[in-house]
């Protein structure tokens, strides 16, 4: 799995991916998000009229994608400073459209992954409203069909929907059906703080209740004709029974007041849109939740207030054609496998009259409260973050390398180029002594070469000094101080046989710093955790010969070796070349506890190897010795 560092990137703050954020960072992950308005500032300028739309556009489709640009630039420069091996994933939402599009682009200069969240497509949204150009369509039709292909990995909110999508874009390297959802204690705990008259008029009624936009893309007509109708049959106790609440915003709002006019007062509130505090808070006292769609829109647009009415306990009531996103969820056939709702077809008025009816009866609305628990859980963003973290794991691997690994790389591979030739230069004269002596004072061959994982698992062949003498008879590991000659065993004390790996230093199989190679066989003994000791070059010295060498159990090596590959640097690296000098000074962690050299490393179950028994490593040198 890979490493990663998220950045969710929207012009408006708030909403649901601030809710994956939150949860992301529960799970110990590095997230975050970057806006240029906050929910509440968004409202604000929406609420000053014409110039306060026009400013708060204006932000959003000319501002925000370049400040979104030096964000990705930062991230990749100096966002992953003590982690470099984290590759930044941005995240971009459509919010505005073309920002996946931007950051996609630029993924060369910024070299950051890039993930697109598309909650709206266009051009179908703008289709699915009956706006249509011709040109405009084309041209945005080529773009997406780039942008899937291109994007480190696309995330849609439904199944209809990616369907479409990828009928008309292509598919992409990497999808993933990943819903909005919702945070289930954020209505649990949510405080009370809706106006004390509206909750008054709540009380004792069977809330039905409509949160959102209402613009072109829902059916407003069906509402339009069925609550009257709805209403109008009810007598004058019954109708104290019930109410609807629209705390919603857009045209659709203004139809319904210009509709209903005041023949409905008792029985009608619109709020106007909420903040998140009162929002949640009526969700949590709403019996039924009220949402549409259109024909035209149920291939492009999934209205995400089901997916928090069912986090808050609500029934959701929906209109919209039988084979959308919404109506296939709610009828149990999508996510879920139990029915939570009812769907009414549009235009189908009599239909959502009868339903008004049925759940209006606190015992017919009980039916679906199964159904309503089953998909809280499926939605809640506790769960859903799981699928985020492995989904952008998975896109991290591919992922650009970001400039801060390019940088450091780069430096350290030009001090292990320069420090192996100067030492290799500098030694020179004990490289001779010493392979003069090993061949007089062990025989032939010289070298001790052995095949052992490199980068990721890549092989190169180790070459170092031999220590130990002829075997004479069956190989025993219990007896390797034996073998080790008053010779050997000063060349291991002054770490005098790993002068040769200078070599694979300056060839590039391995680094001055870095875990020690093991063996080929270990790879497929490692745990997922282990494993991550492979993501970096081996070193001749490490983090764990600083801390104990051989005088270490393998539990505690691997988990040193970890720490430094999620923590390597630049300084980090000359400290540990540093300690080394002075380990070696001290002759310190030469020999393991139980044995001349370290015990064979079994897999998780460590055990020593028993008589008659050897690592691999000693039976491959005791076979080149005789």
């Amino acid at each position: 799995m890979g490493e990663f560092v998220v950045k969710f990137l929207s012009c408006v703050g708030g909403g649901p991916h601030e809710r994956v954020v939150e949860a992301l960072r529960n799970l110990g992950e590095d997230a975050g998000t970057h806006e240029i308005l906050s929910a509440e500032g968004w409202r604000r300028c929406f609420g000053r009229g014409k110039l306060g739309r026009l400013v708060a556009r204006g932000l959003g489709f000319g501002v925000f994608p370049v400040l979104a640009l030096g964000h990705a630039l930062k991230q990749s420069c100096v966002g992953v400073s003590g982690r470099p091996l984290s590759r930044p994933m941005l995240v971009a939402t459509t919010n505005p459209f073309f920002l996946p599009h931007v950051l996609v682009a630029t993924r060369r200069f910024h070299r950051c992954g890039v993930v697109a969240l598309l909650y709206d497509m266009y051009p179908d949204a703008l289709e699915a409203a009956g706006i249509e150009h011709g040109w405009l369509s084309r041209v945005m039709t080529r773009a997406n069909r780039w942008l899937v292909s291109h994007a480190d990995g696309v995330v849609y909110l439904g199944e209809v929907q990616r369907a479409n999508a990828e009928k008309r874009y292509g598919v992409g390297g990497r999808t993933r059906l990943i819903p909005t959802g919702g945070s289930r204690s954020e209505f649990e705990s949510a405080p009370a703080s809706l106006d004390p008259s509206l909750v008054s008029w709540m009380s004792g009624r069977c809330v039905f209740s409509y949160v959102g936009n209402m613009g072109v893309m829902h059916d407003v007509a069906t509402m339009e004709r069925a609550i009257p109708e709805y209403l109008d049959g009810l007598d004058a106790s019954s109708r104290g029974r019930v109410g609807f609440v629209f705390a919603a915003t857009g045209p659709g709002v203004s139809r319904l007041q210009k509709a209903f006019g005041d023949r409905y007062s008792d029985s009608v509130r619109f709020v106007g849109p909420l903040l998140d505090g009162p929002w949640a808070d009526l969700l949590r006292r709403t019996d039924v939740a009220l949402a549409s769609l259109t024909p035209q829109a149920c291939a492009t647009s999934i209205p995400s207030k089901i997916q928090s009415a069912l986090l808050a306990g609500c029934i959701p009531l929906v209109v919209a054609p039988a084979g959308a996103d919404i109506a296939r969820l709610v009828r149990g056939e999508e996510l879920v496998s139990r029915r939570c709702g009812l769907v009414v077809e549009p235009g189908d008025v009599r239909g959502l009259v009868g339903a008004f009816e049925r759940l209006s009866r606190a015992e017919n609305r009980a039916d679906y409260a199964e159904g309503v628990e089953s998909a809280s859980l499926v939605l809640d963003v506790g769960h859903l973050s799981r699928t985020w973290r492995a989904f952008l794991s998975e896109c991290s691997e591919t992922a650009p390398m970001p400039w801060a690994l390019l940088g450091y790389r780069a430096a350290k591979r030009t001090f292990d180029v320069a420090a192996s030739f100067a030492g290799l230069v500098c030694c020179a004269p004990i490289l001779a002594v010493t392979a003069i002596g090993v061949r007089f004072r062990l025989g032939s061959p010289v070298f001790f070469r052995q095949q052992r994982p490199g980068l990721n698992g890549r092989p190169f062949e180790l070459i170092k000094f031999r220590t130990m003498k002829n075997a004479e008879g069956p190989i025993d590991a219990s007896r390797d101080g034996e073998r080790l000659t008053p010779f050997g065993r000063t060349l291991r004390a002054l770490s005098l046989d790993e002068l040769p790996t200078l070599f694979n230093v300056l060839k590039g199989d391995m680094s001055l710093v870095g875990p020690r190679p093991l063996l080929m066989s270990y790879l497929e003994r490692y745990d997922e955790t282990q494993a991550q000791r492979m993501w970096v070059k081996p070193g001749v010295t490490g983090h764990a010969q600083v801390h104990g060498r051989n005088a270490l159990s393998w539990k505690e090596k691997f988990a040193l070796d970890v720490w430094y590959v999620h923590h390597a640097s630049c300084a980090l690296d000359l400290k540990i070349v540093l300690q080394t000098i002075f380990a070696v000074l001290k002759r310190s962690g030469i020999q393991h506890a139980n044995s001349a050299t370290m015990p064979e490393f079994m897999g998780n179950a460590e055990r020593p190897s028993r008589v008659g028994e050897t690592s691999s490593e000693t039976c491959l040198e005791m076979r080149q010795e005789a």
